[in-house]
């Protein structure tokens, strides 16, 4: 295994750490999600009141408004998700600094 020791500054504070194959390459814990369990926790944050009320506005919007509608806040959704995985990472997309709290990721894009 391979480790060497590394110091990263995160807000002004220099941490040291060990840098071996379980931590990424900006020296935090190597994340171990997969497409299926984003997909679950993204199912299981959009499943609530949401999903109950939907049926009652496409309803209400009648059968030409609700699915144009529907459609329209998924093409919001579709942008939207596109805007916050930009924020993943500073710079370059790949090997960029990643952004790992919201308020990094405000910083890196607005300025301070």
């Amino acid at each position: 295994m391979r480790t060497f020791e590394a110091e990263m500054e995160e807000d002004g504070v220099i941490m040291a750490g060990k840098m071996d194959e379980e931590l990424d390459d900006d020296g935090r814990p190597r994340r171990t999600g997969t497409v299926w369990t984003a997909s679950s926790h993204i199912v299981t944050a959009v499943i609530g009141s949401g999903v109950l009320s939907l049926a009652w506005a496409t309803a209400q919007l009648g059968w030409i408004a609700g699915p144009l509608a529907l459609a329209l806040f998924a093409l919001i959704t579709i942008y939207t998700s596109s805007l916050l995985a930009d924020c993943y990472r500073t710079e370059d997309p790949i090997s960029g600094m990643r952004n790992v709290t919201y308020m990094r990721a405000v910083k890196s894009n607005l300025g301070t």
